[in-house]
Parts: C-alpha cells; structure tokens; sequence
C-alpha cells in the first residue's frame, strides 16, 4: 500500500500554484523532500520559502521548467533524481468554440497535458518497477467523464488522462507500484482565469482537494473523486445519460 513516507522525495509538475502548490505544503508537513516544477520562477520562489517555512528540515528543489517545450530535455535534467512518488499536476484548458480557439495554445495544452504526464509516466513506471515501489498520482477532472462543447480539447486531454491512469494502475499493481487518478470539479485555483472562462458557482477548496486525494492514496485507491456533487456526476449522469444527450445539453446550458 502506498503511504508517503517521511524522507521520501515527490516530483512535483504544475507546482507554483493551485492543486501543485497545495501538494508542496501538505507533503512538506508530511516530512517528504520536494522537487518542484513549474513555469513562472517568482511563484516556485514563494512555493520554495513557504515550504520551507513549514518544515525546514526537507530538501526542497524548484525547477522552472515549461513542460510544454522538450519534454525529453526536461526527463535528461531530473532523472538522477531518486523519486519515490510523481505527481502529474501541469496542465490548463481554454473555454469558448472549438473552431475559435488559437491552434497554437491547443497544440501546446495536449503536449502538456497528455505528452509531458505520458512521458514522466513512463520514465518513472520503469523505475518504480525496478524498485518494486512507488506510485504516480495523474490530475484529470471531472470534465474528462464526458463530452464537454466549449471545452472540447481540455474535456478530451482529460478523458486521455483518466483513461491512461485507470488502464496503467491494472497493469502495474503486481509490481507494488500505485497509480492513482485524481479526478477534481470546479476547485480554488487560477484555472478559470487561465482558461479565459468566467465562474459563479461555489468552488472546493484546494486544501479539502489534495488533503482527501492523500488519503484516497495512501488507501491505495485508483480513482479520487472529491466532492459529493462531483462524484454523483460520475456515478449516475454518466451511467444513466447517453453521451450524445449529455453533449446536446452542455451545448447550450454550459
């Protein structure tokens, strides 16, 4: 069973803010040594000093780094690093028509999304397996359950995503490695913001998010849905609705 362990070190993607970040400071609690990777270097700077803050007898690690460029280079600078657990945070999405939508930014949200959590996925699945432990913790959301208009791309990377972990924790639970799929609604982070999207309904905390998806690890769950709503959303809209009804409603409604 998965537990993070006191001493243990976490690679970190997408952890200068939201869900990453919140990662960074409830593991630094933990006890876990941190490398952290994102995009903006004055937000790992604050990441960095916060987690030392909570605890200044880790090791702490920031790496700016944009995962939607060589992705290959990236894997050549950290892979002397001894990892025991990846989290596959980075990651973003545009709202508005699809045929609207900047090709570049699509072109850019499927290497980050789907190319960059791939291939860490597979350079550290290997080492874990050598290991015989470890485990990977990939964010979906809920948006990747089911065809989502407006959100066509970032809905699709994230189907991709939690398709990828579910099929990866089958095939490599024998080897003691854990994958797990966090799988988040709508959450307090900077992601509407990015996403040129505007919100009015009520958000999850960001702490209530990473402290269950913790635990739902630590208990060697494959799927973590947090929130109730969220959950009755995979459980029964999925289950009962047909995907082309659910498609023709979101169009207009979302």
């Amino acid at each position: 069973m998965p537990v993070f362990l006191k001493n243990e070190t976490v690679l970190i993607t997408g952890g200068s803010s939201g869900i990453g970040e919140e990662f960074a400071y409830q593991l630094a609690e933990k006890g876990l040594n941190l490398i952290i990777v994102g995009r903006n270097s004055e937000r790992l700077e604050k990441v960095y000093k916060n987690t030392k803050r909570i605890n200044e007898k880790i090791s702490v690690e920031i790496i700016n780094f944009d995962l939607s460029q060589d992705i290959d280079l990236f894997i050549d600078t950290i892979k002397f690093f001894d990892i025991d657990h990846l989290i596959n945070n980075a990651g973003f999405g545009l709202y508005g028509k699809f045929v609207n939508g900047n090709i570049n930014l699509y072109n850019k949200m499927i290497s980050v999304n789907i190319k960059a959590l791939t291939l860490l996925s597979y350079f550290y699945s290997k080492k874990f397996i050598e290991k015989n432990k470890g485990g990977i913790i990939n964010v979906a959301s809920v948006a990747g359950f089911f065809p989502i208009p407006h959100f066509v791309v970032y809905g699709s990377t994230k189907s991709y995503v939690y398709n990828f972990s579910m099929s990866l924790w089958a095939e490599l639970r024998k080897f003691n490695v854990h994958i797990m799929c966090l799988a988040p609604g709508k959450t307090k982070t900077r992601f509407f913001e990015r996403a040129n999207m505007k919100n009015n309904q009520k958000l999850m905390s960001v702490k209530d998010v990473v402290y269950g998806a913790i635990k739902a690890y630590e208990k060697n769950k494959p799927l973590y849905i947090p929130g109730i709503s969220n959950k009755l959303t995979y459980h029964l809209i999925r289950r009962i609705f047909s995907d082309k009804f659910v498609a023709k409603l979101l169009e207009k409604t979302f």
